[in-house]
């Protein structure tokens, strides 16, 4: 019996759902496979969790750029080292409580703070466990480097450049991709998909979203998207945001353009399908969907930090392009509407730098240290 243990933190960014998209391919290579899932804030102190979770929405909405100020700077690492070993010495006495019940024989964290515990407790107590890091944006930040981690999973070589002038050995590092879902292995086709939700099959296709918690100014940019003269159909994902979903249900009607919302689902790779442009936050998760599917991506209001920076490598890959302000989508929504090579390009160069089958790679190195 294969038993895995996985680390995420909180419901912010990508962390818990590519801790879910690990565990999905985990069950469908090894059906017997006794996995669990755990936040990892969460586990060690609801309120701990709550609290940074609370600086960290306030500041990205207030003050991002006080957080690109401060993210990844090696000051402020080296300045966090003693809140690091307090919260760490707090945390480690459940975490190995975990361990010695559950006896896992790999770990899997999806953010640097489970891993950095992680790393202690395999460096404190010389513990025989297999500790993979999986980095869920295309720059890993100096938080994620320790000796102690067996295995890296990166999203691209220059993230394996990054860890490896940080002093991590070439032979740790994996180029696998973020772990998406591995229902983006299936493709659907635009009939099938039309007949399924009531679109229209004929036309250019948009879709907007704010990720798995709907973040972002969706509503103006919906109606900015409905004043342009070109035609195509909108379709919108409002996440768990649930008043943003309600401001959709009240105000659908009124606009000119055929317009679909949805809340959280579960069949985002349909819709990606189904679009032509995506226009999205710049989480390294839902970039990755969109590339998997070969869509047109706009990236809009980039959180400064790590947002920023998966940005600025997409940019060189030619596969993406960014909305500095909700101001400008309109227009780059029309250019690529109207550009019929600019649009096939886009995708192309999605397609040329996506790792559909990241999450079974992922899935698959446990399963080999296992076996």
């Amino acid at each position: 019996m294969s038993r895995i243990l996985i680390f995420h933190i909180s419901n912010f960014g990508g962390h818990k759902k590519a801790s879910e998209n690990i565990k999905e391919a985990l069950s469908f290579k090894n059906p017997y496979s006794e996995i669990i899932n755990l936040n990892g804030f969460g586990y060690v102190s609801p309120r701990i969790e709550k609290f940074v979770d609370s600086v960290y929405s306030l500041t990205i909405k207030y003050s991002p750029n006080l957080w690109g100020k401060v993210y990844d700077r090696k000051k402020v690492v080296k300045s966090l080292a003693p809140l690091r070993k307090a919260i760490n010495s707090l945390a480690i006495p459940k975490f190995l409580q975990l361990i010695d019940e559950f006896k896992p024989q790999v770990v899997f964290a999806t953010q640097a703070f489970p891993c950095g515990i992680m790393a202690d407790l395999k460096k404190k107590y010389k513990m025989d466990i297999i500790l993979i890091g999986v980095v869920t944006d295309y720059y890993p930040h100096r938080f994620w480097i320790h000796q102690e981690v067996d295995v890296y999973t990166v999203a691209c070589n220059e993230a394996k450049a990054i860890l490896m002038k940080e002093g991590i050995e070439e032979n740790k590092i994996k180029v696998f991709g973020i772990p998406i879902s591995v229902k983006f292995l299936n493709t659907y086709s635009k009939e099938v998909i039309s007949k399924e939700f009531g679109f229209f099959p004929d036309l250019k296709t948009v879709i907007l979203m704010g990720g798995g918690l709907g973040i972002g100014p969706i509503e103006k940019i919906a109606e900015l998207l409905d004043e342009i003269e070109e035609k195509f159909q909108l379709i919108v994902v409002c996440g768990k945001n649930k008043k943003l979903f309600s401001w959709f249900k009240r105000k659908y009607k009124s606009f000119k353009k055929p317009i679909f919302y949805f809340g959280y689902v579960d069949f985002v790779n349909k819709l990606m399908d189904f679009s032509d442009i995506i226009i999205s936050k710049a989480g390294g998760l839902s970039t990755s969907e969109a590339l998997a599917k070969g869509l047109a991506t706009i990236l809009v209001n980039s959180i400064p930090g790590q947002e920023k920076r998966n940005v600025q490598y997409l940019h060189t890959k030619q596969a993406i392009l960014e909305a500095k302000t909700i101001d400008e989508v309109p227009g780059i929504v029309k250019f690529i509407l109207r550009d019929k090579v600019k649009l096939f390009s886009l995708k192309e160069n999605a397609k040329e730098n996506a790792i559909i089958d990241s999450s079974l790679r992922i899935a698959n190195l446990a399963l080999k240290y296992i076996q």
